[in-house]
């Protein structure tokens, strides 16, 4: 009886914190949940990213895609699974700082749901048509476009991309009517423009790149601030006579709300150990991807920031609001 009243005060002298510890964080597998398909540029992020995450947490970090649903399929999936950091979102802009203005009353309202964990990379666009379509210049698809209104056809990856909205701006810019036509994510856009089902894209390095190198699209401008370093030929929409198409996106890892901070530290720092790394970088470069990294509060304001960007282009589109 002596030696248990003793192991009772000891353990009493113990500080709450210490009792109410768990297993260090991670313990088992952590899953990214992918909003888009396998080849789209969020998937290329996460899985540049997932191997060198693993070897610093030390355990292994799964890629899962769950495409469609303007990314509430993804999203749902992450909210679904406990608060603790072991199940999170790899998404766009797109899905992050656009849909909710489109949708507003999906199921889950990602900018309050979910927090900022590290942002992957960066990305400008490239507007892609048919190497065939005899449009050689912004100067000409334009005349296209004003020459018979709605009958240039614009791919995009779905209600509430960016391609959509990016096409929105465009023909905001030059006062043309374009007809868009959704496709199931950003590498069937791409490859319905070269198919020849749609004339013209407005989609990210990483996604137009192999049908680019296939010789059946052909790039004419970039939404970029100044010209891609890797392709210097080809010039910005502000170049090409359409200022004020500067457009860029981003790809970044998000998680529940309730995470405890110092698992999306962890996170985090994972990520900028990862982003830091040369192979690492190699491949995201490779996509045209600027390699991001940085702090989750930066991050999170430069979400915050970009969805009130697009909240006020859908303002002034009220066709594009899905109520």
């Amino acid at each position: 009886m002596r030696r248990l009243l003793i192991a009772l005060a000891c353990l009493s002298a113990l500080p709450a914190a210490a009792l109410a510890a768990g297993p260090a964080y991670p313990d088992h597998a952590i899953t990214l949940i992918v909003s888009s398909p396998a080849g789209s540029t969020p998937d290329t992020g996460a899985r540049a990213i997932a191997q060198s995450m693993a070897h610093t947490l030390g355990q292994p970090v799964v890629v899962e895609n769950r495409p469609g649903a303007n990314g509430q399929i993804a999203a749902q999936e992450v909210l679904k699974n406990p608060a603790d950091g072991y199940t999170i979102l790899v998404a766009a802009g797109s899905t992050m700082a656009i849909n909710p203005h489109i949708y507003p009353h999906q199921a889950v309202n990602v900018l309050k749901d979910l927090t900022a964990v590290g942002k992957i990379y960066s990305t400008d666009f490239f507007l892609i048509v048919r190497s065939n379509s005899g449009i050689d210049s912004m100067a000409a698809l334009v005349a296209k476009a004003k020459q018979k209104p709605g009958a240039l056809v614009a791919a995009n990856s779905g209600p509430g991309s960016a391609a959509q909205l990016a096409t929105e701006v465009l023909k905001e810019k030059t006062g043309t009517d374009i007809y868009q036509v959704p496709f199931n994510g950003s590498p069937a856009a791409a490859l319905g423009v070269a198919a020849g089902n749609a004339d013209m894209l407005i989609e990210t390095q990483a996604v137009t790149e192999p049908f680019v190198a296939s010789g059946k699209v052909r790039r004419l401008a970039t939404t970029g601030r100044e010209r891609n370093p890797a392709y210097p030929d080809i010039p910005t929409m502000a170049q090409a006579g359409i200022p004020g198409m500067e457009i860029s996106s981003w790809g970044g890892v998000f998680a529940r709300a309730q995470v405890p901070k110092d698992r999306i530290d962890r996170l985090n720092a994972a990520m900028n150990q990862a982003l830091a790394e040369p192979d690492v970088r190699k491949i995201l470069q490779g996509a045209g991807l600027a390699p991001g990294g940085g702090s989750s509060a930066d991050f999170q304001e430069e979400w915050q920031a970009q969805s009130r960007l697009w909240a006020e282009v859908v303002a002034r589109s009220p066709g594009l609001t899905n109520h």
